[in-house]
């Protein structure tokens, strides 16, 4: 690609934090800098971009810290993503140039912008505000993605106003990509070595309409997901195709119905934020989904993506010590875990985030909400390994992800569960595999098939 200018010297690094989405973002980041020319180098580079996070108290403060860590690192620290918005002026005080998650302006498009007048250069981006609900690509992606599987954003926004989330007052104009556009970067990760494809965005049920409100949608019974996944899944070269995170809600039977026609490019498998198992904690959250409905969907679900007797994985986000989140609603929480049999569940204490509506609420004595934490944690390995034990002798296809030295290597498999065993292949090569052993903490395999 030749660049739009010519920056005689000048290199770039970036320090990610926080979720998938921020991981596409700085690929599209990345590719508005290499457009105007610069070079990736870690060592003193004249742009150090934090790409941050802080959707709990906890990445907040890692947030902070990779602030000051690049200080002494880059000539000129770029701060951008969700801490921008939360603390803007510690923000202020510690980087160099902010680049505010915030008002109508797409993030990409602020931080073209921001290259543009940090190089002296003439902008490219004429930033107005507008009504519309597109998202656009600043640059298709010149270089590989960090990740194996690449993260795809096709949406941004949310106005949900979950009472534990600050996300809605930060990323506050909902966009989606157009399908043309996502098809388009598709087609180019494939190009550039990727097999996989993630679809990432801050409320993807909302892709394609104006609110993550369902009730106020406009075109509530459109079904853009359903034909995101038919467009993308005939891009030439593609092997897998992932959809990050789904609320419950957002699953219906046309988006399963794709995904059945589509396989086996898109996988059986659906990260599926439930976060308390409790009716009473769900509305107090201000979730648009009770335990009813989300069982619904998961019989939906897995009726639908059954295949040999194998039914779809089913991950998960909870959050232990939720403000008036009783014992009795946490034994419904560990009870509804039982019942769903996740492959694995990312779970989070409860992060008092200033400006959300749980502020204002008792919060839960800290003992408390650890030792409930670790309850699920413990769940969370009994879970896993039975889902995991319904893997035994069944073909798999595995991502090669991690190589562990020994002629042996760590990847998932379609279902999402990581798979280790010895193979010739190399970082991003699919192989198929039997499993052969599965133990609480390892699924072992075999190859069986020659590598793609």
């Amino acid at each position: 690609m030749v660049p739009l200018f010519t920056v005689m010297e000048k290199t770039f690094n970036f320090k990610v934090l926080g979720c998938r989405m921020n991981h596409a973002e700085q690929r599209e980041m990345e590719s508005v800098l290499r457009e105007r020319g610069l070079t990736p180098s870690s060592v003193e580079p004249d742009i150090e971009v934090v790409h941050t996070c802080s959707v709990t108290g906890q990445a907040a403060a890692k947030s902070r810290n990779a602030i000051r860590r690049a200080k002494k690192n880059g000539k000129a620290v770029f701060v951008t993503g969700c801490f921008t918005g939360t603390d803007p002026k510690v923000a202020q005080e510690l980087g160099d140039v902010i680049v505010k998650q915030e008002g109508d302006v797409p993030m990409i498009e602020r931080f073209a912008q921001a290259v543009d007048a940090f190089l002296e250069l003439p902008s490219v981006n004429d930033m107005k505000n507008s009504e519309t609900v597109s998202l656009p690509i600043a640059t298709l992606p010149t270089t590989k993605a960090n990740h194996v599987r690449a993260e795809l954003r096709i949406q941004d926004g949310c106005d949900a106003h979950c009472t534990f989330c600050i996300i809605p007052k930060i990323r506050t104009t909902l966009r989606s990509k157009t399908i043309d556009d996502v098809v388009t970067e598709a087609t180019r990760l494939v190009e550039l070595g990727h097999q996989e494809i993630v679809f990432t965005g801050v409320f993807i049920g909302a892709f394609g309409h104006e609110t993550a409100l369902r009730r106020k949608q406009k075109t509530p019974d459109a079904e853009h997901l359903a034909d995101l996944f038919d467009a993308v899944a005939q891009v030439n070269g593609l092997k897998r195709l992932r959809i990050s995170s789904m609320e419950p809600g957002d699953v219906t039977e046309p988006l399963l119905d794709a995904m059945v026609a589509n396989q086996p490019i898109v996988v059986p498998h659906l990260h599926l934020p439930l976060q308390s198992g409790s009716d009473q904690v769900l509305r107090k959250m201000n979730r648009q989904y009770g335990i009813e409905d989300y069982m619904e969907m998961v019989a939906m679900t897995k009726e639908r993506l059954t295949v040999d007797g194998l039914p779809p994985a089913i991950t998960t986000d909870i959050i232990c010590g939720f403000p008036t989140e009783t014992d009795e609603d946490f034994a419904q929480t560990v009870k509804f875990a039982k019942e769903v049999g996740y492959l694995h569940m990312h779970v989070f204490p409860y992060s008092i985030r200033t400006g959300t509506a749980a502020t204002r609420w008792k919060q839960l004595p800290t003992p408390v909400v650890r030792e409930r934490v670790n309850q699920l944690l413990e769940l969370d390995e009994t879970l896993s390994l039975s889902y995991r034990t319904q893997l035994l002798g069944k073909q798999v296809e595995v991502m090669l992800e991690q190589d562990l030295g020994d002629g042996s290597w760590k990847g998932r498999c379609e279902h999402y569960a990581e798979i280790t065993l010895k193979t010739s292949g190399a970082k991003g090569n699919i192989v198929s595999a039997k499993v052969t052993e599965v133990h609480l903490d390892s699924t072992l395999a075999i190859p069986t098939l020659q590598i793609i």
